[in-house]
C-alpha cells in the first residue's frame, strides 16, 4: 500500500539538502570570477535540462519505474556536489551542473508522479497542500540552515556534506513501493496535451515560470549587492518566506476542499506573486522582506491550484507523462528567464530581472482571466 508519507518525506529531504547551497550558487560563481553569461548558462542548466527531460522521465514513470528513477537521481545529485567540491573551472563544472540538473529533475518529477498516482479523489486540496508544504518546508529550512553552514564551514565543506548525504538518500530510496505500471501507446499523450483549452491554460503558466529564471540568476546577488546582506541574513531572508509558502499551501488546499474556488485562488495568487516580486526591490530591507512574503504566498496559491487543475485534467494512468509535458512548458519559461536575466542583471542592475518577471506574472493573470470562459481548469 503506497501512502503519501514516503514521497512527502523524500520531497522534504531532497529539497532540504539541495537548498543548503542552491540559492547561494550565484554568489559562489560570482566570487570564482565567472561573468553574468557564464552564471546564466550554469544556473539555466537546472531548467534547461528539465525542459528536455521532464516528459521522458514522466513516460518512464508511467510505463516502467518510479523507484529506480529516484535512486538514479539521488546518485546524480551526489555526483554534482562532489564535482563542485573538486573543480573551479567553467568548462569542468558544466557537466556536473548537467548531472545535477538531470538528477534533481528525475527526483522531482518522480516524486510528483508518485504523489499524483496515489492522490485519490477526496481531499485533493489538503493533500496537494501537504505536498507543497513538504517541498517548500524543505527548501526554506535548508536555506536558513545553509546560510549558517556556509558562514561556518564555507562552500567546500557544505558541498562535501551534501554529496555524502545524497549518497545515503539513494540507499534510503529503496523503501519506495512501486506504483502499477501501465501499457499504452505513446500517441495517447497527444489527446490532452494538444487540446486547445489545455494550451490556453499553459500559456500563462509559461509566463509565470519566467520569474523562477530571474530568481535563479539574480535573487541572491540582488540581496547582497543592493541590501548588503551576509550569508546568514541571506538565508533568513530567503528561507523564512518559503516556509511560509508551505504553510500557506496547506491552508489554501484545505480552503478549496471546503468549497473555496480554486480558480479565484489561482487568479489572486498570480497577482500577489507578481506584485510582491516587483515591490521587494525597494528598501528598507524590512519592507522588501514583507513583499517577499507576499510573493511567496502568491506562489503558494498558484502552485496548489495549477497542480489541482492538473489532477483534474489529466488521466491517472498517464498523469506522469502529461504533467511532465505541462511542467516542460513552465520550465521553458524559467530557462528563458535565466538566459535573459543573467546578463541583464549584470548590465543594468540585479533589481530589474525581479521587476520585469513580476510584471510578466501579472500579465499571465490578465491573459488567463480574459480567456477564463475558454479554459476548463
Amino acid at each position: 500500500m503506497i501512502t503519501l508519507r514516503v514521497p512527502n518525506s523524500l520531497n522534504f529531504m531532497k529539497n532540504f539538502l539541495v537548498s543548503f547551497t542552491f540559492f547561494f550558487l550565484p554568489l559562489l560563481l560570482f566570487d570564482w570570477g565567472f561573468n553574468g553569461l557564464q552564471i546564466g548558462i550554469l544556473m539555466s542548466m537546472f531548467t534547461l535540462v528539465s525542459l528536455f527531460s521532464s516528459f521522458p522521465i514522466g513516460v518512464i514513470n508511467d510505463r516502467l519505474s518510479i523507484k529506480y528513477v529516484i535512486i538514479t537521481g539521488m546518485l546524480l545529485e551526489s555526483v554534482f556536489f562532489a564535482g563542485l567540491y573538486l573543480f573551479r573551472d567553467f568548462l569542468l563544472i558544466l557537466p556536473f551542473f548537467v548531472a545535477g540538473a538531470l538528477g534533481g529533475n528525475m527526483v522531482d518529477t518522480s516524486i510528483r508522479s508518485l504523489t499524483f498516482k496515489v492522490l485519490g479523489s477526496e481531499k485533493k486540496g489538503r493533500k496537494l497542500g501537504i505536498y507543497q508544504l513538504a517541498s517548500s518546508g524543505g527548501f526554506g529550512a535548508g536555506i536558513v540552515l545553509g546560510g549558517f553552514l556556509l558562514y561556518a564551514y564555507n562552500f567546500s565543506g557544505v558541498m562535501l556534506i551534501s554529496a555524502a548525504a545524497f549518497l545515503v538518500m539513494a540507499f534510503v530510496s529503496y523503501i519506495i513501493t512501486e506504483s502499477k505500471a501501465e501499457k499504452f501507446p505513446l500517441s495517447d499523450y497527444k489527446s490532452i496535451i494538444l487540446k486547445k483549452s489545455t494550451g490556453i491554460f499553459l500559456l500563462p503558466l509559461f509566463l509565470f515560470g519566467i520569474h523562477w529564471g530571474a530568481e535563479h540568476t539574480s535573487y541572491a546577488l540582488f540581496l547582497r549587492q543592493d541590501f548588503g546582506l551576509d550569508l546568514i541574513s541571506l538565508g533568513l531572508y530567503m528561507g523564512i518566506p518559503i516556509v511560509i509558502l508551505g504553510f500557506t499551501s496547506l491552508m489554501i488546499g484545505k480552503r478549496i476542499d471546503s468549497g473555496g474556488s480554486h480558480k479565484k485562488s489561482f487568479f489572486i495568487g498570480l497577482i500577489l506573486s507578481g506584485a510582491g516580486h516587483i515591490m521587494m526591490v525597494f528598501p528598507p530591507v524590512t519592507l522588501s522582506f514583507a513583499f517577499r512574503v507576499l510573493h511567496e504566498i502568491g506562489d503558494a496559491m498558484a502552485a496548489v491550484c495549477y497542480n489541482l487543475s492538473f489532477s483534474k485534467i489529466f488521466k491517472v494512468e498517464r498523469i506522469s507523462g502529461e504533467t511532465g509535458a505541462a511542467y516542460t512548458i513552465i520550465t521553458f519559461g524559467a530557462v528563458l528567464g535565466a538566459l535573459i536575466f543573467g546578463p541583464l542583471g549584470y548590465a543594468y542592475g540585479f533589481m530589474w530581472p525581479l521587476v520585469i518577471s513580476g510584471v510578466l506574472s501579472i500579465v499571465a493573470f490578465l491573459i488567463l482571466f480574459s480567456l477564463r470562459k475558454k479554459v476548463d481548469f
